[in-house]
């Protein structure tokens, strides 16, 4: 078969090799199920629990997938959070922490927070939704209020 380059370390591996582990298999499995906008920060997460001399082994990363994918059944809202949780590590990181992530606890806070900020955002009432937000346009819209009364 074919040898594949990886895209990020170069080095030459083949699918056959690729499929020899089963957790490997299941994860891919995973991601391929994922719309983008999930798949990709979720990739990204799963990197911040790498440490400096040793990569993560596939099971692992198979059981944080799937643990922060159960967090909400909201798998856009679970996105969201992920891409939130890599932007504030990877900064954290610029900074000098280095440490990698041991558990789910960060991503969790984040998860809650937007999903209440998603709730709050729904229990608005309508008219506080449309109303514009400044001048100009509040004028034009109490104008156009005037007209149609």
């Amino acid at each position: 078969m074919k040898e594949i380059r990886c895209p990020a370390c170069h080095t030459h591996l083949t699918l056959e090799q690729i499929c020899e582990d089963e957790s490997l298999r299941e994860l891919m499995g995973v991601l391929a199920d994922l719309p983008r906008d999930v798949s990709r920060p979720l990739v990204a997460y799963l990197g911040l629990f790498r440490g400096k001399s040793r990569s993560t082994a596939y099971e692992r990363q198979l059981r944080l997938a799937r643990e922060a994918l159960a967090l909400s059944a909201d798998t856009s809202l679970v996105g969201a959070a992920l891409s939130e949780t890599v932007e504030a590590i990877r900064v954290k990181r610029d900074s000098g922490d280095n440490r990698p992530l041991t558990n789910h606890n960060y991503l969790k806070r984040v998860v809650e927070s937007l999903a209440a900020r998603s709730e709050a955002r729904a229990a608005l009432p309508e008219s506080a939704e449309r109303r514009p937000a400044k001048g100009v346009a509040r004028a034009l819209a109490a104008l156009d209020a005037g007209r149609q009364s």
